[in-house]
């Protein structure tokens, strides 16, 4: 694949999301094309090291053996045939390990489910002799749950811990491959983490970050793909299909999930989401629902061609800016957690691929978008989130904001086509939780600055636009979104402002921000948001990072009433 700069990246998006009205659900190749695309990203001198390293002093965390997972299930389909040695090293010891116990540092929760895959792909291919797949076999088939796993909470604990249900996923797969696998297990802890589903069928792990949604919903539904029966079966069936409808409303135009909380704006979660989608495409076609198995087979395909022109960047990111990657082994670059480091979640996206992969058609049917007629949806409290769509627009605001992560307020307005940041993904904490450029003096959304909490007082769309009311304090906040774009109007007595970020860098290249005092124009891979008010637009001074880059402060400011209007719209590239 060749070099790709910011803006060509962009550029590209633009071109895979517009081809999307004639493009056909995502296929089980496509599934180990993406899976490619993951373990490409390290060297095989980079992987020597790692066995080196592994050889020497042991599986460490969860990175190695996701990463032979993936090479095992590639070999299995015919493919990465160069690495099969690497691989069968990689495998030795990778099952070894797992069979002494638990982890140096973390997490065989994680990847015994995959290195299961991988072993019972292997062996229906007849990839490797008997003998070589029968001692993986045996090294699993040793493992204890209560040995091998580090969370295993007591039942009624007051906290969840999505932990447990990854899990539940290795033994309910390894019962399934006939690898052993501890039933009692399972049911512990799926009966105990089914306490933290809401009224939505969300999961709500600790401060209700997105991703452990998505992430453990996942492995909820893997156990079920492997046959789980126990007396939670039912019950856990039905949160999953009470997610269902939410799952597609949360899906952002630019094909991204809500942001909230931690391990967001990286490349797996792409992955994670299309995998989500195709286990629902699946249950809506096991019911003959072909029209549900098109809506979801849909929102699998613009989760993955969204992540595709990350992946032609060299060399790749596996976070959603354009920084310097940051090498070594457990080194964190601009946007990542210490624990987010790219051995770990570069392979991760590969992962969820894989997941996917189980799910998917060989030979999916066309998707088309949908109509663009405005919806909303609002979550429960506990996710405190709020969505808009119209036309090609999408809106998230939050109003009781983690703010380890994000802020209060409007932290996202995208547009189908269009570069996800050159708006807002995500809004910018004061103090992240997170490396950035440089330290933040404040937050940022697009928000009342009054310094007041948000509250929702309703939400809701008709057949012209999708609307959210907001209090701030003593002021009313109304917004609207339509086909083309967000209007907002912040009333109340005395001088009044609204936050407005402006998008500046991207990690490699500045953009182009421009202000009238009536327009804030920020030009950017051949797309232009602009920001359009009543009152006066003028530069704060400030400068806040986010995990996509770096945003220039201004706010419009009136009096007693002032209007805000925002619009992606597509110009020539620069």
């Amino acid at each position: 694949m060749r070099m790709l700069s910011g803006l060509t990246l962009v550029a590209v998006a633009v071109a895979a999301v517009s081809a999307l009205a004639d493009s056909r659900g995502v296929s089980k190749a496509e599934y180990l094309d993406l899976m490619e695309d993951a373990v490409s990203a390290y060297s095989n001198d980079h992987i020597e090291d790692y066995i080196s390293q592994v050889e020497r002093d042991g599986v460490q965390e969860h990175g190695f053996p996701r990463l032979t997972s993936n090479l095992g299930v590639l070999v299995a389909n015919g493919r990465a045939e160069g690495r099969r040695e690497l691989f069968r090293r990689m495998m030795t010891v990778a099952c070894r390990d797992a069979a002494k116990g638990k982890m140096k540092l973390e997490g065989n929760e994680f990847s015994v489910k995959e290195l299961a895959i991988a072993l019972v792909a292997l062996e229906k291919s007849k990839a490797f002799d008997k003998p070589t797949t029968d001692a993986w076999r045996a090294d699993l088939s040793r493992i204890d749950a209560k040995r091998c796993y580090t969370c295993q909470p007591k039942p009624g604990a007051e906290r969840a811990y999505n932990w447990c249900v990854f899990g539940c996923a290795s033994e309910q797969a390894r019962i399934a491959a006939g690898l052993g696998g501890d039933s009692g297990f399972v049911e512990r802890y799926v009966s105990d983490q089914l306490r933290w589903f809401d009224a939505n069928g969300m999961y709500r792990d600790p401060g209700q970050p997105a991703v452990y949604d998505f992430v453990t919903r996942l492995q909820f539904m893997w156990v079920l793909h492997c046959g789980y029966a126990g007396p939670s079966r039912a019950r856990l069936a039905e949160m999953l299909e009470k997610s269902a409808e939410p799952t597609l409303a949360m899906l952002s135009a630019s094909g991204e999930i809500p942001y909230g909380g931690r391990s967001n704006q990286f490349l797996h979660n792409n992955l994670f989401y299309a995998a989500v989608c195709e286990w629902y495409a699946a249950q809506a076609r096991a019911k003959g629902d072909a029209r549900d198995a098109a809506r979801f087979a849909l929102a699998a395909r613009e989760a993955v061609d969204a992540v595709k022109p990350w992946l032609k960047v060299r060399p790749v990111r596996h976070v959603k800016n354009l920084y310097p990657r940051r090498e070594g082994v457990r080194e964190s670059g601009v946007g990542c957690e210490k624990y987010a480091y790219f051995d770990k979640y570069m392979v991760t996206m590969g992962s969820w691929a894989m997941m996917a992969h189980a799910f998917a058609e060989e030979n999916p049917g066309a998707v088309a978008p949908s109509d663009g007629a405005p919806s909303s949806f609002a979550t429960s409290q506990e996710f405190h989130l709020a969505f808009l769509r119209a036309g090609e627009y999408s809106a998230q605001f939050d109003y009781n904001a983690d703010t380890h992560y994000d802020c209060d307020g409007l932290g996202r307005v995208q547009r189908r086509g269009a570069p996800g940041a050159i708006c807002m993904s995500v809004p910018c904490a004061a103090k992240p939780n997170y490396r950035i450029e440089m330290p933040n003096s404040r937050s940022l959304a697009i928000a009342p600055a009054t310094g007041e909490k948000l509250e929702l007082k309703g939400s809701g769309h008709d057949a012209s636009c999708a609307w959210a009311d907001w209090k701030a304090g003593a002021l009313d906040w109304s917004c609207r979104l339509d086909q083309n774009g967000l209007k907002s109007v912040l009333s109340g007595e005395g001088d009044l402002a609204i936050a407005l970020p402006a998008f500046a860098f991207d990690g490699e290249k500045d953009t182009a921000v421009s202000c009238d005092g009536k327009r804030l124009s920020i030009r950017y891979g051949g797309w232009e948001c602009l920001y359009e008010t009543d009152g006066a637009i003028v530069d704060t001074g400030d400068v806040c990072c986010n995990r996509n880059g770096r945003y220039r402060v201004f706010e419009a400011r009136g009096l007693g009433r002032l209007g805000v209007a925002v619009s992606i719209r597509r110009i020539p590239l620069d």
